[in-house]
């Protein structure tokens, strides 16, 4: 989780700092204290040595009072001195003692034989003889300037410490504001620290996170980024992963459905026109079928007569004489022009197609049958590929051998002898394949879309109408037909040559 790992960090960088702080400053305080309390001891010590130093060199000013002017209150000032001597001496010894070599007690027990000494010199001077007072104040001068050489080096001591403290509590201040810096600068660091270390935790998720969706954007949608085990950045990382990979797949799948509508309107395309060309053939074929009516009905009678005169003048001319030659050659000539014309009203014929049930294999036996004469004449080698589930067929069977028999004998023209024809038969759905299919030298690119013209033809004896008249009638069982072909400068070097024509048949015998 990002907020407790925000506040762990706080509290790593926070806490630590500030109990290390707490306890410096209470180093600090508590030194300082001790500093403050002993510089006050020393204050004390001071006002008390020196008022003792003050009393106990004043006590003899009574003493040379009372020598001058025998004044009793003289004794009683002395004796409040020495009381107030010892009552300094005990302060003294209760404070603590600042002397580098001596002890509260030690100072006391120095002092207070001197201090009795010099009530004793003192009260003997005011009780003694004159002649003993004068040795008696010398005793006394001789005590005050011990008691001197007591407190004078204890003032200095005391004086000498003040200032050691005044210095140490200097250092303190010093070595505490150092430390104080110090440790400032070590929590800033470590805070700097501990923030570029969760910043780095934080940022460097996100900058994936950045880079994956301006990968997405430049259309990579295979672009995943890496996933912390938890928190909310791991969380935002697998919600957008799994958003990618969602999107990614309604992508593919509006694709998919894309290229299926484009593959759609592509066929619905290609059936339209079609469709399109079957209906201008067609039209065509229709409109040329009305001419052929005429033409050959006009034709029939004197081509008959010809015919018919040419054969009696053949039957009174010599045979193998020149004119017998002529005579046979307009005899011959006759004779195509009577399949012409033949062709003509097949043609222009309207025939009503019949649809019954049919085998496929049974067309196809009667077509080679049919067309073996001129496979065997061109010494075609025919291959019959029929599937064994074909079914049963709608179709008018005698027409559909008149297509079959026109591709069969159109292969073995194209094969040039010495060819192969292969005849083929599949079931593709709701449709019947038949393919008859020759390795002749294929139809030129230019004239593969005029073949089924009526009156083209690239045979010198051909009329042109046979491939027309199988257009019609596959087109009147509501099938199509189409061709592929490749000639020598179509197919690649050793490649193979050849024209395969196929037919497609709605086998319920109505288009789909």
């Amino acid at each position: 989780m990002l907020a407790p790992q925000l506040r762990i960090g706080f509290l790593i960088v926070i806490v630590p700092s500030t109990i290390l702080l707490g306890l410096v400053t209470l180093y600090w305080v508590v030194s300082l204290d001790r500093v403050t309390d002993e510089f006050v001891e020393i204050s004390r010590s001071d006002e008390a040595v020196s008022e003792l130093h003050v009393t106990l060199t004043q006590a003899w000013a009574p003493l040379s009072d009372f020598l001058l002017s025998r004044d009793p209150e003289s004794r009683r000032r002395f004796e409040d001195m020495i009381r107030a001597a010892e009552t300094r001496v005990e302060s003294c010894g209760a404070t603590r003692c600042h002397s580098s070599d001596q002890t509260p007690a030690r100072m006391a027990a120095t002092l207070t034989p001197v201090i009795e000494q010099l009530r004793r010199e003192g009260r003997l001077v005011f009780e003694g003889g004159d002649g003993h007072r004068t040795l008696h104040m010398d005793a006394v001068r001789e005590a005050v300037a011990g008691v001197r050489a007591v407190t004078e080096p204890m003032l200095r001591a005391i004086h000498v410490r003040g200032d050691e403290l005044a210095h140490e509590a200097q250092s303190i201040r010093r070595r505490a504001w150092i430390v104080t810096v110090a440790l400032s600068a070590a929590v800033v660091l470590a805070g700097a620290l501990a923030a570029t270390i969760i910043a780095g935790r934080i940022s460097r998720p996100i900058r994936d996170l950045l880079l994956g969706i301006r990968r997405v954007m430049g259309g990579d949608w295979t672009s995943q980024v890496p996933t912390e085990p938890r928190g909310e950045i791991g969380e935002l990382a697998l919600a957008f992963n799994a958003m990618v990979h969602e999107v990614r797949e309604h992508r593919a799948t509006l694709e998919e459905h894309n290229r299926t509508l484009e593959e759609r309107v592509r066929e619905r395309t290609e059936e339209l026109r079609q469709k399109e060309q079957a209906l201008v053939q067609s039209e065509k074929l229709a409109s040329l079928g009305l001419l052929a009516a005429g033409v050959a009905h006009e034709l029939n009678n004197p081509l008959t007569s010809i015919v018919m005169n040419t054969n009696l003048m053949l039957e009174d001319v010599e045979a193998g004489s020149a004119f017998h030659k002529e005579l046979s050659k307009i005899d011959a000539d006759a004779g195509r022009c009577r399949r012409i014309i033949e062709d003509l009203r097949a043609f222009a014929r309207v025939r009503q197609v019949e649809r019954v049930p049919g085998e496929v294999q049974t067309v196809v036996d009667e077509a080679l049958a049919s067309a073996a004469r001129d496979l065997d004449q061109r010494g075609v080698l025919v291959q019959r590929e029929l599937a064994p589930d074909l079914p049963r067929v709608t179709w008018d069977p005698a027409r559909m051998v008149q297509v079959l028999i026109n591709l069969l004998v159109n292969a073995a023209h194209a094969t040039d002898g010495q060819g192969r024809v292969v005849i083929r038969a599949r079931r593709e759905q709701a449709w019947l394949t038949l393919e008859v299919e020759d390795d002749g030298v294929g139809i030129p690119a230019a004239d593969r879309t005029r073949i089924f013209d009526p009156f083209f033809t690239t045979k010198p004896d051909g009329t042109g109408l046979g491939l027309s008249i199988s257009h019609g009638i596959v087109n009147e069982h509501g099938g199509r037909i189409e061709v592929e072909s490749a000639t020598r400068e179509d197919a690649a070097p050793g490649g193979r040559t050849g024209t395969t024509m196929r037919i497609f048949l709605p086998i319920g015998g109505v288009a789909a």
